[in-house]
């Protein structure tokens, strides 16, 4: 068989094997989606959805009361901060699998979808470059970082800014070396969906002009950069129908909320708050999040493909497009920090390079141990190497399940060793949901129930799904407004004194001194911790 009659059997085994992969991280993200807890942004992710779905409802039944200012007003007003895509996505999903998953479930099918497609994409880039083993590698090198893993399961828009920046990365190696107009086009097409998801996607195009300004300075590869932000900005504003009326005024809206009108989101870092904080930040977190084993592999892949000239533009495109989101937050000019969920766009890059060091490590045995490249061994090294780099990031996250987001690595010591350098322990209240057994136990009718202030939707969600007591009063700051105004939700506004119980999740940044001051004075009646470290705690009067 010759060389050409190989290329259609590797592309299609490549094509299966991603689909493979695609498959079982859906039904693994499904299968765990019950025990991750309900999130801080998913409930307005979650009402905006079902309100855009409506809407193509109305769309279709009544397109001209869809289409009015009114109709559009009342469908798309909320949670038009951010672009609507994801959002529809979900809502679909929702719609079409409701009937058959929890609610809750439901709305998070759309998203873990997305990441099985992420999962295939990184697949097919990696083995098609470096072979089936680096393609592997780098799935499980992504799939193995906990704090991922648990990101992927939400109805939040940072996985998918995630998959969607990677999808056009994806698109625009597979097409560097074709100067068709045609593969212009579709990266336009693929950016405006990406723009449509997040802003992040912002942050994509000056990566891919730094990698052709290095690697391959072709005049076609330039005009594709332009062609793309000249079809993806139309496309992306033409899929937001909150932008039909009143078009300019609520454009500009936008774009002062994305640059200077955002509500101010500081970091506990280092052991005090900081707004903004260090420039070190996104790389101090990035080593705290990300697996030991998996750093010393994605080193090693930088470290390889830097090392070899005719892999330093697959590597110098992983490189680059890891560190922008990190030198976006590195830079101090942005108004939010939240761990690490804001740069997790690098999260894939990271898991790709990795996946290149695995290989690279395997390759060194080989040749260094020739024995270890025979047949008999083809399979059990390849494993055993997988079982030294995977499984203690595995371990580590069953020792904390389901509280992935309080993952750290043993780089800082793990999460002890974390919250000894001052890092928060937990964050976007995934740990509520283990507070509810109790309180729908203890709690009578009537009691005011107070949690962290604008993080009241979680608890009214758990309500209006039947998960805690609908006779409890949920305690919220002023102004007192919830996302689930539709559906009947009304928090109650109350400060903690006077609340029958508080339920204090030990996210540093909210505790702010007049909490900590009400904390010293009492004792907890109920705990959740992890590894000796107090995760979630329930106060009562």
């Amino acid at each position: 068989m010759n060389a050409s009659s190989k290329q259609p059997d590797r592309r299609a085994r490549t094509a299966l094997w991603a689909t493979v992969l695609a498959l079982l991280t859906v039904v693994l993200l499904t299968a765990t989606a019950p025990d991750i807890g309900l999130t801080w942004d998913e409930p307005a992710y979650i009402a905006a959805s079902e309100s855009y779905v409506s809407w193509l409802g109305t769309l279709v039944t009544h397109p001209s009361e869809a289409l009015s200012p009114h109709g559009i007003h009342r469908d798309w007003e909320l949670n038009h901060e951010h672009p609507p895509l994801d959002k529809v996505w979900s809502g679909l999903v929702w719609a079409a699998s409701r009937a058959v998953l929890d609610d809750l479930t439901a709305h998070r099918l759309g998203n873990m979808t997305l990441v099985g497609g992420l999962v295939a994409l990184l697949y097919a880039m990696i083995a098609g470059a470096h072979g089936h083993r680096a393609g592997l590698a780098a799935v499980g090198a992504l799939l193995t970082m906990p704090r991922f893993f648990a990101h992927a399961h939400l109805a939040a828009l940072d996985v998918p800014a995630a998959v969607s920046s990677f999808a056009v990365v994806y698109t625009f190696w597979r097409t560097r070396d074709r100067p068709g107009g045609g593969w212009s086009v579709l990266m336009g097409i693929v950016w405006g969906l990406t723009m449509a998801t997040k802003i992040n996607a912002i942050l994509v195009p000056p990566a891919l002009f730094l990698w052709t300004l290095v690697f391959q300075r072709r005049r076609y590869l330039f005009a594709r950069l332009a062609v793309m932000g000249l079809v993806g900005i139309p496309l992306s504003l033409t899929l937001w129908p909150w932008l039909y009326h009143e078009s300019m005024p609520r454009l500009i809206e936008y774009v002062r909320f994305v640059t200077v009108d955002h509500w101010e989101i500081g970091q506990w870092y280092l052991g005090r708050f900081q707004m903004p904080p260090p420039w070190h930040f996104p790389f101090v977190m990035t080593l705290a999040v990300v697996p030991l084993t998996t750093t010393i592999l994605y080193l090693l892949g930088i470290t390889r493909t830097f090392g070899r000239q005719r892999e330093r533009a697959l590597g110098g495109l992983l490189v680059l497009c890891a560190l922008t989101p990190m030198a976006a937050l590195a830079a101090g000019q942005g108004m939010v920090y939240d761990n690490e969920r804001l740069f997790m766009p690098a999260f894939p890059y990271l898991a790709a390079l990795a996946g290149l060091g695995f290989a690279w490590v395997l390759h060194g045995l080989e040749k260094a141990l020739p024995w270890t490249a025979r047949s008999s061994w083809k399979v059990a090294v390849p494993t055993i190497l997988a079982g030294i780099v995977f499984v203690p990031p595995v371990a580590s996250a069953f020792s904390l399940y389901p509280h992935l987001l309080s993952y750290y690595s043993e780089t800082v010591g793990g999460l002890p060793g974390a919250v000894r350098l001052g890092l928060e322990t937990t964050y976007w209240c995934e740990t509520y949901a283990q507070t509810l057994p109790y309180l729908n136990a203890h709690a009578q009718p009537g009691d005011i129930v107070w949690v962290e202030d604008w993080s009241h939707d979680v608890m009214l969600y758990y309500q209006l799904q039947g998960a805690l007591d609908r006779d409890l009063r949920i305690a919220c700051v002023s102004p007192c407004v919830t996302v689930f105004a539709r559906q009947g939700a009304r928090p109650w506004e109350a400060p903690i004194d006077e609340a029958n119980y508080a339920v204090i999740q030990y996210r540093q940044t909210g505790l702010d001194e007049s909490t900590r001051s009400w904390l010293r004075l009492r004792d907890p009646i109920y705990q959740v911790s992890r590894q000796g470290i107090p995760l979630v705690e329930i106060y009562a009067r």
